[in-house]
């Protein structure tokens, strides 16, 4: 008896690490990946009391919706996906995961409205008139606070240049290019160098930065640790000269995230303050005023 109850209790936290796992990825913007695992956490009814596979699956093909190659390829996952996150509404557990993940939830609003701006010619109008009332209707309905969209106190946080939602969708356009190798020199999926990948990236927003990091970090308005934020440049050196460059993928207040492309694991996220390495050869932070 007592090695049946070991059992189910090591079973159920296998089940919550895959779980949380989810949860990491999701945050990480592995949404390919989320999206995969939490489909195929669906199909084992092992998980079929727990709602957060159906969350993820959702809120990972909602983040999808910004890559038009993926959803050309995957269509039909639009209205399974809002059908799952109405289950999540409905669900008993639903004040908890709305506390829990109230940032997701309140960034994927800016990711609806950024959505609805484009032409999404590769949605059916059909399908497009759908998805539109239920964001409208449905989604809309519960008005999640979205802390990006709060307006920022008298500290300097107030974004300059790009606006809150560009920055967003540039993070969001960055997060696609997750595991593409470095390439010194490079510019495009094929490899990145690190200043490569900024200057493709800012490309998003009409931007265009100088090639090499050094330069860019001439044309950037150097600013204070604490403004930095999500969007913002962050530069590095190896002696005197500024030897790599990232985007900060982190929130006011938060600790320094960025994304780059990195010599090792090419384009991934880094957390700047926890690294010995990244936190020496720290030179500074550049806001890209247009």
């Amino acid at each position: 008896m007592c090695l049946f109850f070991t059992f189910l209790a090591n079973l159920t936290i296998a089940q919550n690490k895959k779980i949380d796992r989810l949860e990491q990825f999701y945050g990480q913007g592995h949404f390919k990946m989320v999206n995969r695992k939490s489909n195929k956490l669906l199909k084992n009814p092992m998980y079929e009391g727990y709602v957060l596979p159906s969350y993820y699956a959702a809120m990972s093909t909602f983040q999808l919706l910004q890559n038009p190659y993926w959803m050309r390829r995957n269509l039909v996952k639009i209205d399974e996906s809002c059908r799952l996150m109405e289950l999540v509404f409905k669900d008993e557990s639903w004040p908890e995961i709305k506390d829990n993940h109230s940032k997701e939830l309140g960034d994927m609003a800016i990711v609806f409205e950024l959505w609805l701006k484009q032409d999404n010619s590769v949605v059916a109008p059909e399908n497009k008139a759908q998805l539109i009332n239920w964001i409208e209707n449905v989604y809309k309905g519960y008005k999640f606070k979205n802390p990006i969209l709060e307006e920022v106190d008298a500290s300097g946080l107030v974004a300059e240049g790009m606006s809150k939602a560009e920055r967003t969708d540039l993070i969001h356009y960055a997060y696609e290019y997750m595991g593409i190798p470095y390439k010194w020199g490079g510019t495009d999926e094929a490899g990145f160098d690190c200043s490569g990948f900024t200057s493709h990236v800012f490309q998003r927003q009409g931007i265009s930065l100088p090639r090499v990091a050094s330069e860019q970090y001439k044309v950037s308005k150097t600013i204070r640790g604490k403004r930095a934020f999500m969007g913002d440049l962050v530069f590095f050196s190896e002696g005197k000269e500024i030897t790599h460059v990232g985007i900060l993928v982190n929130q006011p207040n938060e600790k320094k995230r960025m994304i780059h492309s990195g010599s090792t694991k090419g384009i991934s996220v880094v957390d700047i303050e926890g690294s010995d390495y990244w936190r020496g050869r720290l030179v500074g932070f550049g806001r890209i005023i247009k």
